[in-house]
């Protein structure tokens, strides 16, 4: 069997969203865990996105002629991420998972560092990023419901302006020790981020309370202010997010608020990583 890699195009978008669909929902079916990818319709605008992105590396697996495979990197920020990575069920546990991974890390490789959020019960891909040199560095429980408690009176949660921009990646530097200027501007343009100040100073803020967006506060409480009061920007809505379990406290708040886990997951990385400082709900990516 001979896989080439190759970039992906517009062509490749309804095989690399049928793969990305199949192999998360084999993987995640097996295990009785939700997917990331619930239906087709939502693997193909995600993959559309990603393959047209200027800022995202995506490569395609391919086997006579055949698409078997995908992955990309997000490239907008020093510290790289890498997700979606997938493999079509006839070729999986043949090498081409490694295949596309050395690919992603050969393009990364001048990178501070690379991290990805890995599904847990996956064994398969826990083994294959421990042996390319990744380390578990965050486990985390993927949340999801509606908060009970009303926004907290002394903290203010406004939308993110562009005014707020260097004084969330000042916070942002100072808890997460990275730079994601990148991923605020792009929430500003394409989410509805929020910020929470207390006293007229901004202590946290979230490109989006989602597996898609990161959110970062100075504390456990600021984060909780944040979680309320985007809860009160979105009525009715149901809120998903990562939470790293070290995070005890906030776990069992959120339990108490009614929300529940529903899957385990980690951060893994290699090269540069520091402990966030503060507490930090991480994206999809990292």
């Amino acid at each position: 069997m001979t896989v080439e890699i190759r970039r992906a195009t517009h062509q490749d978008i309804d095989a690399c969203a049928r793969i990305n669909y199949e192999a998360f929902k084999g993987i995640s079916d097996r295990h009785k865990f939700p997917t990331d990818f619930p239906t087709l319709d939502f693997a193909t605008e995600i993959t559309d996105i990603l393959i047209h992105s200027p800022s995202y590396f995506d490569i395609v697996a391919e086997n006579s002629g055949e698409v078997v495979g995908c992955g990309f990197m997000d490239e907008r920020n020093p510290i790289r991420g890498i997700g979606p990575v997938s493999v079509d069920r006839t070729f999986q546990g043949k090498g081409t998972g490694r295949q596309i991974m050395k690919a992603l890390l050969e393009q990364g490789k001048e990178a501070a560092g690379i991290r990805l959020v890995q599904e847990s019960f996956n064994l398969a891909s826990l083994s294959l990023y421990i042996s390319l040199g990744f380390e578990v560095k965050e486990p985390l429980v993927l949340m999801e419901g509606m908060f009970r408690s009303p926004p907290q009176y002394d903290f203010e949660v406004r939308p993110l302006s562009s005014e707020d921009i260097d004084e969330c990646q000042a916070l942002c530097n100072r808890v997460y020790g990275c730079d994601r200027t990148s991923e605020i501007e792009y929430a500003l343009n394409n989410f509805s981020p929020l910020v929470t100040t207390k006293q007229g100073r901004i202590v946290a803020y979230t490109c989006a309370v989602s597996t898609f967006g990161h959110s970062v506060a100075e504390t456990a409480a600021d984060m909780q202010a944040l979680l309320l009061g985007a809860a009160a920007y979105s009525p009715g809505e149901v809120l998903c997010f990562h939470l790293p379990v070290r995070y005890a406290g906030l776990f069992r708040w959120c339990l108490q608020e009614g929300l529940r886990a529903l899957k385990p997951l980690a951060v893994m990385a290699i090269g540069e990583y520091q402990q966030p400082v503060g507490c930090v709900l991480p994206s999809y990516l990292y």
